[in-house]
């Protein structure tokens, strides 16, 4: 008997040393911190890919933030769409007039990728080979998160560390938040939304011929602004691919709002020059041969998801669909011919000068609303206005000038068709309009107008929801066809 008593005093005595030193070390190394990618469990009702990197709604309940933050009001998050448009426009106009220069050159990279496990790690100490030069005016990389309404995870370092990320094709940078640090500089308790060099065995500073690191100042039309190192470590995709020495921006000094995503995961076009070398794209291509797909979910509670190369054929298989890609003011981004827009029987020219340039229209993950040029717009919102006349009008949303108000009706099912070089896509009802209100009670022409005619013409997200859209840059084609999201 006495030896029973002890045996269960003994387990008394461990489980609370267990207990105990759990919470100590806990409470040591920060209790209130928790890490992002733990901080939500998917509740049951989100649905998606079991492969691929999911794409989710930032404050929907499958985002990784969870639903304990607050989210911005629709208006919030059209004045945020309205500064993203605000920097490619900017930009637009810095090409066309020959603004910013690119300075200097970096090796070509051959883009190969290791399967989980097969890769061999660095370790940490040594500086990555090749050369760059300093560059303070990579205007391409002024990248604006925008409402960054759509998020993926991806891990970086050694060990591996999950990140949100903003999934953007007019980005070629992809880029995290993060904290350089060495010795006695590294805080004890690490912010779990940042990512730490030195934490990581596999990561290196990219070396640069003038000055001692790659690093350019990132500025924001929100005021926010950001000092940016090109670091190398290892990244992982979809579950079952690693690339070491995967050069990616490093954001510190950050002031203003950053849209809570950890970055940007940049998927435009790249190159063989610096710094359009380090598009992931580029980095990628001998595993990936430069091609990917998406799928943008349309409800908030469903999962999207994106595929590179052999995966992205076989999740996005060709439905004899496409239009070519075409030579835009920026080769980094994905411009094809948008010729024309059909709204109920009304067929509406895009261009009737002859002039391609009044045709191009990029297609961009991280706008919401679609761009078009003023006349095109306003013959698109006098069809509209004529097929929703019998509803009352409501108030303007920021940047969405054509409202009403369906309290007591149904809502209108609208047919556009958006007509591209060799391709003609059908809207669904939800992708026409906009819903202004958490009711769904005010709805908005889901379309506006650009701010000046030489501005770029943008496909935003909300026209691409729930539409298998496959990039294929050796063939030059963006092939689409009806969504599994």
């Amino acid at each position: 008997m006495f030896g029973s008593f002890a045996l269960m005093a003994i387990g008394h005595i461990l489980l609370c040393c267990v207990i105990f030193f759990s919470f100590n070390k806990t409470f040591g190394y920060g209790a209130t911190v928790v890490e992002k990618s733990n901080s939500h469990t998917t509740t049951s009702i989100c649905s998606g890919p079991e492969t691929g990197l999911r794409v989710v709604h930032k404050y929907g309940p499958c985002s990784p933030f969870g639903l304990n933050r607050t989210a911005p009001t629709f208006s919030q998050i059209l004045v945020q769409d309205e500064h993203r448009v605000k920097v490619l426009n900017s930009r637009s106009r810095k090409r066309r007039t020959g603004g910013g220069k690119r300075k200097g050159r970096g090796k070509k990279r051959t883009g190969g990728g290791k399967r989980k496990g097969k890769g061999k790690k660095r370790t940490g100490g040594g500086k990555r080979k090749g050369e760059g030069e300093a560059a303070t005016d990579l205007y391409l990389l002024d990248d604006s998160v925008g409402a960054g309404n759509y998020l993926v995870q991806v891990s970086f370092g050694t060990p591996a560390k999950k990140f949100s990320l903003t999934l953007d094709t007019g980005s070629y940078i992809t880029w995290v938040r993060c904290q350089r640090c060495t010795g006695y500089s590294c805080p004890q308790q690490h912010d779990e939304s940042l990512y730490y060099p030195s934490s990581s065995s596999t990561s290196s500073v990219v070396p640069c011929d003038l000055e001692p690191l790659c690093y350019f100042n990132q500025s924001y039309m929100d005021n926010s602004f950001s000092l940016v190192i090109f670091v190398a470590d290892t990244v992982s995709l979809e579950q079952d691919y690693e690339f070491p020495e995967f050069v990616f921006g490093c954001a510190e000094k950050e002031a203003g709002d950053f849209g809570e995503a950890d970055g940007i995961l940049g998927l435009a076009q790249g190159g063989t020059s610096y710094p359009g070398s380090f598009s992931l794209t580029s980095q990628t291509k001998d595993t990936f041969d430069n091609v990917f797909c998406h799928c943008l979910p349309r409800s908030d509670s469903t999962m999207g998801f994106v595929y590179f190369g052999a995966k992205a054929h076989e999740n996005c298989p060709f439905s004899g669909s496409y239009t070519p890609l075409v030579t835009g003011y920026d080769s980094s981004l994905y411009f094809v011919n948008l010729i024309a827009i059909t709204i109920g029987q009304t067929r509406v020219e895009i261009s009737s000068g002859g002039s391609s340039t009044e045709t191009e229209a990029f297609i961009d993950s991280g706008t919401i609303i679609t761009r078009l040029p003023s006349s095109v717009y306003s013959a698109l919102r006098s069809e509209f206005q004529g097929l929703m006349s019998k509803y009352p009008t409501a108030l303007p949303d920021e940047t969405l000038d054509t409202c009403y108000n369906l309290d007591g009706y149904d809502e209108p099912e609208i047919p556009m068709v958006l007509h591209f070089d060799n391709l003609d896509l059908s809207l669904g009802p939800a992708a026409v309009t906009w819903k202004g209100s958490s009711q769904g009670s005010q709805v908005c022409l889901a379309f506006a107008e650009k701010e000046k005619e030489d501005d770029p013409t943008i496909i935003g997200n909300h026209q691409q929801q729930n539409l298998n859209i496959l990039y294929n840059i050796p063939q030059q084609r963006v092939e689409i066809g009806p969504g599994k999201c």
